[in-house]
């Protein structure tokens, strides 16, 4: 008889739940448990339980990662996965619903990839794009659009992220520092500096 949780066990939900009914008990716990609800000790508590939902969630909601737990569970075992891992994986997802034209769905996704892993580059970098879409964010894009040159100071990409969204904010000089960065490490990278150029004119070609 088994005597330890498994993923199905922490959402609610038996081992034969259709997709539908585990997003369904996904989107019921996280919202009683989002650690944004709570405060002091009781949010350190949350934080964990949401965790522990998401992972969960993550490898029951994708038919690849379901059968292989489903397979370990076969054989008397319980698989996890760590945060960075939920991470990457959430960040994929949230990219993907950028790409798609889904805003709040990436912003979802791409939050709780930062929740699970603050260290993942990818997610901040998406995370500032898809903020840079929504009115009043620009401060907040930009931010995460730094956190991910932080993470990855070589990354060109980012690095003219960050200065696109520096621009946006109204930040001209740290804009310009991004797009010096960004060119010194590739003297060929034109990925979004066309915009850049059109807005600084004569002053972006001074440096």
């Amino acid at each position: 008889m088994r005597n330890r949780t498994t993923f199905y066990d922490t959402l609610g939900v038996e081992q034969d739940a259709s997709e539908s009914d585990i997003r369904r008990a996904f989107r019921s716990l996280a919202l009683a448990h989002h650690p944004d609800r709570f405060a002091d000790a009781k949010r350190a508590a949350a934080e964990e339980r949401f965790q522990v939902i998401t992972e969960a969630f993550n490898v029951l909601s994708h038919p690849e990662s379901r059968k292989k737990y489903d397979t370990e569970i076969s054989k008397g075992g319980v698989g996890s996965m760590d945060a960075k891992e939920i991470s990457r994986r959430l960040a994929a997802k949230g990219a993907q619903s950028l790409r798609s034209g889904k805003i709040a769905e990436a912003v979802e996704n791409l939050k709780l990839a930062i929740d699970h892993d603050d260290e993942n580059a990818r997610a901040h970098y998406f995370y500032g794009r898809v903020l840079a879409r929504i009115p009043g964010k620009e401060r907040d894009s930009l931010r995460h659009a730094e956190r991910a040159t932080v993470l990855e100071p070589n990354n060109p990409t980012m690095l003219t992220e960050a200065a696109l969204r520096a621009m946006a904010a109204g930040l001209k000089a740290r804009a310009i520092r991004f797009a010096e960065e960004a060119l010194s490490l590739d003297p060929g990278h034109d990925l979004g500096l066309r915009q850049f150029r059109m807005d600084l004119g004569d002053e972006f070609l001074e440096f």
